[in-house]
């Protein structure tokens, strides 16, 4: 009985006197009553209140593991956090704040200030960002995300080689946290002044704008992006190297053997971060599916795609069941491939086998009716062809490519056409595995906050004339290098 009236009593007493002496009665209850979440979360508020902040997560902490947990301690034990100066501990709540439906402008703005507080502009940004997703109604929240913009690095992208295909999520997200221009074209002069005027400097694509650039004095930082076929080429040669902060390739390793042959001594010259590419996985809906007779190819019909030994594998599929199509979307960049194209469907005899249907504006809705998507290109460097058709649940059917088996799962590589053929008639078919995949390995969010670790830790390490070139010695980018 006495235990019972002590449950009943002490939050009252300590909700009526926030003192030493609430504090007593309080903790006299839960050696009483350990599974009492309510005198826990009564205790931290006490404790809170006489600044004793770790000792308060601990008791908030005790509340949200009894049986029976009280709503309000997830939101005392982040304010507790915020008090304590951890903010980054406040954040890892923010989802379960959002799901008890306790998050609020107020929060937000001070989780904010908590970062802020710390120097952590990146931070502070992604918790107001997150915040006004989960709060619609917070407009005032945008003010705050506009005006700690201009607080922040501004970055220009200098748009060469291949054009901006594989770096528009990249820009919507900087956009939205950072001041951004854009260089898609121009003279020499408005490619320098562009970078004198930014904190970071991106150049996509390892070509002709990066070799502008770099040949440049420093005025910034300096990260290029190299994708795979520019290391096959003779550009590393071109780059002035001691003016990049950083290169960024996206995945296979093969790559960067391709980049020691011209450079053996690259990784002496630059730190190598290696950023995978990332799936917008709401661009890509899934759709359980099924084994079918629709093969797709999709890329340009030229020799690095290897459409020989596409149309070889074609060829003893048809050995093996004719009622197989291959849909090929994508342009004949190559006239000699045009004539390849044209004269192979004659002399293999696959008119009624293959299908081109040309470039394709709207991925998902051409893949609706297909159920393999085959790839035999002799190299890739991350390929989003492929991982887009895995996210809507189409199985790969992958040419061996050197570096292919740090990409992908073994089975689902092929070396020969006849392994092509058992991939394609073989029962296992698991839509949801090759979805799953995708979302482990390839998100685009994880690629995007990769990313954002690197322009935080150049916000944190602005280029000055005085800075050291050497920047994985002070910047701690060493934790990001390959």
């Amino acid at each position: 009985m006495k235990s019972d009236n002590l449950c009943q009593q002490a939050p009252h007493q300590a909700n009526t006197g926030l003192d030493q002496a609430a504090l007593t009665q309080a903790q006299t209850l839960l050696k009483e009553c350990p599974n009492n979440g309510a005198a826990w979360d009564e205790a931290g508020e006490i404790l809170y209140a006489q600044g004793r902040f770790d000792e308060a997560i601990h008791y908030f902490r005790r509340a949200i593991d009894s049986e029976v947990c009280p709503v309000r301690a997830y939101r005392h034990l982040v304010r507790a956090y915020l008090a304590a100066g951890q903010p980054w501990q406040a954040m890892r709540w923010f989802e379960t704040l959002c799901l008890e439906e306790l998050l609020d402008e107020t929060l937000v703005h001070e989780i904010a200030d908590g970062f802020i507080a710390q120097n952590d502009l990146a931070s502070a940004m992604e918790a107001l960002h997150r915040g006004r997703h989960a709060l619609p109604d917070a407009v005032k929240l945008d003010a705050r995300i506009t005006a700690l913009r201009s607080r922040r690095p501004k970055i220009a992208f200098f748009i060469g080689g291949d054009g901006a295909n594989f770096l528009n999520d990249i820009l919507d997200f900087a956009c939205q946290r950072y001041e951004v221009r854009v260089f898609e074209s121009g003279t020499e002069k408005q490619l320098a002044d562009l970078m004198r005027w930014s904190d970071i400097s991106w150049f996509e694509w390892c070509t002709n704008l990066a070799q502008i650039g770099t040949a440049l004095p420093k005025v910034c930082r300096t990260i290029i992006r190299l994708h795979r076929y520019e290391a096959y080429e003779p550009w590393p040669t071109q780059i002035n190297w001691k003016t990049v902060d950083a290169l960024v390739t996206v995945g296979n390793p093969w790559v960067h053997k391709a980049l020691e042959h011209w450079r053996p001594d690259i990784r002496k010259r630059v730190s190598i971060v290696n950023i995978p590419n990332g799936v917008n996985l709401e661009a890509y809906p899934y759709t359980s599916r099924r084994p079918g007779k629709n093969i797709a190819f999709i890329g340009a019909l030229r020799m690095v795609k290897n459409p020989m030994l596409l149309f070889q594998c074609m060829a003893a599929l048809k050995k093996i069941d004719p009622q197989y199509r291959l849909f090929i979307a994508g342009r004949v960049k190559e006239l000699v491939m045009q004539h390849y194209y044209e004269h192979t469907l004659s002399t293999m005899g696959l008119q009624d086998v293959i299908v081109y249907d040309g470039f394709q504006d709207d991925i998902p809705r051409w893949l609706a009716d297909k159920q393999y998507l085959v790839s035999t290109s002799v190299i890739e460097g991350c390929p989003m062809g492929i991982l887009e058709a895995m996210a809507t649940g189409v199985k790969p059917i992958i040419a061996h490519f050197p570096g292919a088996e740090a990409l992908f799962d073994r089975d689902y590589l092929f070396t020969t056409p006849e392994e092509f053929c058992r991939r394609i008639v073989e029962p296992q078919y698991d839509s949801q595995r090759y979805r799953d995949f995708v979302e482990r390995r390839y998100p685009l969010s994880a690629q995007l906050l990769r990313i954002n670790e690197l322009f935080a830790m150049f916000e944190k390490n602005p280029w000055t004339e005085k800075t050291s070139q050497q920047t994985a010695e002070f910047s701690g980018l060493t934790a990001l290098t390959v």
